[in-house]
């Protein structure tokens, strides 16, 4: 369970990460304009917001997000219906889609008035006919709702592994391929057209993991260090239909319903040790490939036990809440000049600032001697 004092650390440096996040825009938006008016650069766009229309009706566009039974999926679509979006919160299944509807219902029981709405829908993103039927519910369901326009779509479905590639079995590494990255490229290209149409944005959530890599997760960091150069070659792709691109860059975030699931993971882990590898968010247990040799043992062993003191303290509050990747999504949602990508977390800030800053070679050293691969 969260800690008083790592809550009261978290709660923090969300709120400084949000004052990072205004400079950041009023750097950006000076750039924007610049370009606009000067340049011949990208137009501005307010059509993605919401607003009060002149006859006194509510423009509320829509938006479609994929993962949204827990998690960042999940407070997204809470946080985007309560500032007024029509959101398509798509889940795997009936079993998730009842979760997700008790939980909206809770979020909301307080809320009669509020301008948006949640639509709990069934999307399995590792199927393309599942897929096809949810842009044809979402194009029913806005039929001849000119206020209601589908301007976004937010792939969030997704999980993480952390093993050793070495003892990484194939299954485990192409299960992480087709949901973490296939899935994000069919549901990227059903509802494009759509998006074209409508001159949206496609937000990808990523990692700050897909820019500076870590030993431990390298399949989950070629992932989303592929996730983000897709969204930057697509984003210039998307430039002359009027079509924004762009990555969400999360640091650690403590997630509601994910926490217990990595607890367990790492329960079991230790349980199977020696045969265990690694470990998911999905409450797995990565089970080793191959044998694991005495000298492997002495490398990896201890590497792990790093990452489970660091992710246990992510979960009992260090990390920051998935409430704060939320509002990262408004951001990426309401920018008239949206960015490449937007970086949220202390942890991921304070890294990319020395990723970016420190020579190769001092960055490497410096990875390398923290986890004890020097």
């Amino acid at each position: 369970m969260p800690s008083g004092p790592l809550l009261a650390f978290s709660g923090l440096m969300t709120v400084l990460n949000r004052g990072l996040a205004w400079v950041d825009f009023a750097v950006h938006y000076a750039s924007g304009y610049f370009f606009y008016w000067f340049l011949r650069g990208m137009k501005p766009q307010t059509h993605t917001r919401p607003r009060n229309l002149p006859d006194g009706r509510m423009y509320s566009p829509s938006v479609v997000i994929t993962g949204a039974s827990q998690g960042i999926g999940l407070s997204t679509a809470l946080s985007l219906a309560d500032k007024g979006y029509n959101v398509f919160a798509t889940v795997k299944d009936e079993n998730e889609a009842k979760r997700a509807k008790e939980a909206v219902d809770d979020a909301f029981a307080g809320k009669p008035t509020r301008v948006g709405a949640v639509h709990v829908t069934i999307m399995d993103v590792l199927s393309k006919e599942s897929i096809s039927q949810c842009v044809n519910y979402v194009e029913a369901v806005l039929q001849d709702t000119p206020d209601k326009p589908l301007v976004a779509v937010v792939n969030n479905a997704g999980f993480c592994m952390i093993a050793p590639f070495e003892l990484s079995p194939d299954e485990d590494i192409k299960r992480a391929f087709d949901l973490d990255l296939f899935a994000y490229f069919a549901v990227i290209r059903a509802f494009l057209p759509i998006i074209k149409r409508n001159k949206g944005r496609i937000i990808n959530i990523g990692s700050f993991g897909g820019y500076a890599n870590v030993p431990m997760w390298a399949v989950y960091c070629a992932l989303k260090g592929a996730i983000e150069n897709f969204g930057r070659v697509l984003r210039f792709e998307m430039m002359p239909f009027g079509v924004g691109v762009t990555t969400i860059r999360p640091g650690f975030t403590r997630t509601w319903g994910i926490g217990p699931k990595i607890t367990h993971s790492w329960a079991k882990y230790y349980d199977n040790i020696p045969q265990a590898a690694g470990v998911d968010s999905l409450g797995n247990t990565i089970m080793a490939c191959t044998s694991a040799g005495e000298a492997e043992e002495k490398v990896y062993r201890p590497i792990m036990d790093k990452w489970h003191t660091f992710t246990v303290a992510g979960v009992e509050g260090i990390a920051q809440p998935s409430e704060a990747v939320a509002e990262t999504v408004h951001d990426a949602l309401t920018d008239k000049f949206l960015q490449p990508y937007y970086t949220i977390g202390y942890d991921a800030n304070l890294g990319q600032m020395a990723r970016d800053l420190a020579p190769e070679s001092w960055w490497e050293y410096g990875v390398a001697k923290s986890y004890g691969c020097l």
